[in-house]
């Protein structure tokens, strides 16, 4: 359920890209919704926080709120069966803005977008919060997740890889946080 919900928010966003494109045709008003590391080096905090929903409606925009859209549904059953919903969207939003920020250290000439750090944190969260609980680390799904974080970070062209990182890492910090906190019975 809170997969869908993402999802919808994703979707959503890029229907606001499309409307900011329309209301301002120059892409000034777009762009200052969307993270650019130079601007946020100068005092535009929230693009850390706006980049994460609005995209651009041009092909790279499209593929990757279709990209990130079906990827929260496909694991959203495997996510809700981890976070409570509260725990789900924290745990997604922390991770998305600390990718964001991960993502400055490419500089101040890169210009990013995109829910996928916060997919990744999420997706990372369930790796280390099976460890806490079990002290079993289940190599499949290692193997799972480090062959999509190396497709989608370095076969796909124009990736911020960098919020892929910065996500994954604070995910693996608060799964491991959450799964410790959780009584053994619930696993």
């Amino acid at each position: 359920m809170q997969g869908q919900r993402l999802a919808a928010l994703i979707v959503g966003g890029l229907f606001a890209g499309f409307v900011l494109a329309v209301v301002d045709p120059s892409g000034n008003l777009l762009l200052s919704f969307l993270q650019s590391n130079g601007q946020v080096e100068h005092g535009d905090l929230w693009q850390l926080f706006t980049s994460i929903i609005v995209a651009p409606p041009i092909a790279g925009g499209l593929e990757d709120v279709a990209f990130n859209a079906v990827a929260v549904i496909a694991i959203d059953s495997f996510l809700s069966a981890v976070y409570t919903p509260k725990e789900y969207y924290l745990t997604f939003l922390a991770t998305a803005v600390f990718g964001n920020l991960v993502s400055l250290l490419a500089g101040p000439a890169q210009v990013s977008f995109g829910a996928s750090g916060g997919i990744f944190g999420l997706f990372a969260g369930v790796v280390t919060f099976d460890y806490a609980g079990q002290r079993q680390l289940s190599y499949q799904l290692v193997i799972i997740f480090a062959v999509i974080f190396a497709l989608s970070s370095f076969v796909v062209p124009d990736v911020d890889w960098w919020a892929h990182a910065g996500g994954a890492i604070l995910g693996l910090v608060l799964g491991y946080w959450i799964g410790s906190r959780r009584p053994p019975e619930s696993y």
